[in-house]
């Protein structure tokens, strides 16, 4: 079947921007791990929809806000994470847990506002939705329904894996010169990994078949293949048809330190969780849970952005920094691998460029247009 998406929806900078408003402006995005923000005061700094995104932790309750300061624009935090409270460092206006300003230096001789005039100085707030350890925020002034986006039965399960995270998380970033549905495209799409990651990541797994879908299957050519069945009374073109998990057996190789932390699941699994619009979540065993962002930066332009921790400690383990990098370091190569074909591929196309031709094994990537398509307003006949 001929893809729905044309050269444009890769290149186009309108259509990019109609992409931040339509979708990443209104969909629930995920933000951070509960985990980073649970100290009192700690914050971690976002760029969401093309916005500016500050999560504070404020009296241990999350609230997004935006990053700017009604005075003069300043960022309140600049770090990408960090604890500190709610102060503009440009000229010492303090913000309250509600955002709103607490007090401002020299007030009355600098600034004389009315008091209609301060009462409008208040940081401008999102919704947040707390899943577990995971954390979404909204951009929206009238955000849809959480389980709009994402079932019920797939908000259950993330909030049970997610219930396994450990108290560290390491960050980094990979930039790369493609567009953002191209990797989210690339994740769904297991028939790549033999050709792609023969080496890194195809070695593990035990069965070099599609993997069995547990949650929400979209298509009667993936219900063939796996022999699922989809979730009463839901569209294969409903939203949170677009978010699901699967499980596929695979090889972990076994050391000392998997025998002290409390491990989610039932053994040797590769756990994977697509979240729409642009998460790859994934756990290796039940042992490390790596989520995946991509983060649209312009047209052609997408930073991938890592967080990975370990299954809570059972005993205190000096060396899991070290493990930690280890594992991210390894989880990046194979991204690596991705990001060599997938530039190439960005920079094959152009707005005369034929559409992809999918096979039967592509159903979701055509689900995947067709709904995109509707976000963005489009005629999907």
């Amino acid at each position: 079947m001929e893809s729905r998406l044309l050269p444009k929806h890769y290149l186009d900078a309108e259509v990019f921007k109609r992409e931040q408003h339509l979708i990443f402006r209104r969909l629930w995005l995920f933000a951070a791990f509960r985990i980073t923000l649970a100290a009192p005061n700690a914050f971690a700094t976002r760029e969401l929809g093309g916005l500016p995104v500050l999560l504070q932790n404020c009296d241990g309750e999350i609230r997004a806000f935006e990053n700017v300061c009604p005075h003069r624009q300043m960022p309140l935090q600049k770090e990408s994470f960090g604890h500190a409270r709610m102060l503009c460092p440009y000229h010492g206006w303090v913000f309250d847990n509600f955002g709103k300003v607490k007090s401002i230096p020299h007030e009355e001789g600098l600034y004389a506002y009315s008091v209609e005039e301060r009462a409008q100085l208040c940081l401008k707030q999102y919704s947040v939705q707390e899943l577990g350890n995971l954390v979404f925020v909204n951009l929206d002034s009238d955000p849809l329904p959480f389980e709009e986006q994402f079932s019920l039965g797939l908000q259950e399960k993330l909030r049970v894996i997610s219930g396994h995270f450990g108290a560290q998380a390491i960050h980094t970033v990979l930039p790369a010169r493609y567009n953002w549905k191209l990797n989210y495209e690339n994740v769904l799409d297991y028939n790549h990994v033999p050709y792609i990651h023969p080496k890194t990541f195809q070695p593990l797994l035990r069965k070099q078949v599609a993997p069995t879908v547990q949650e929400l299957p979209t298509s009667a050519s993936l219900e063939d293949l796996n022999g699922s069945t989809s979730e009463p009374g839901r569209s294969r073109h409903d939203l949170a048809a677009l978010s699901f998990w699967s499980r596929s057996p695979i090889h972990v190789e076994q050391w000392p330190w998997h025998e002290f932390v409390d491990r989610y699941g039932e053994g040797d699994y590769y756990y994977n969780f697509f979240l729409y619009p642009n998460v790859n979540f994934i756990s290796l065993g039940g042992l490390t849970f790596l989520l995946q962002q991509f983060h649209p930066i312009a047209p052609d332009v997408t930073e991938v952005r890592f967080t990975l921790c370990a299954a809570k400690e059972t005993k205190r383990l000096p060396g899991l920094p070290a493990i930690l990098w280890g594992h991210l370091k390894g989880e990046v190569a194979v991204l690596r691998e991705d990001v060599g074909y997938l530039e190439a591929l960005q920079a094959g196309l152009h707005p005369d460029a034929p559409r992809a031709n999918h096979g039967r094994y592509e159903s979701r990537l055509i689900d995947v247009a067709a709904t995109y398509l509707r976000l963005m307003s489009e005629d999907v006949a």
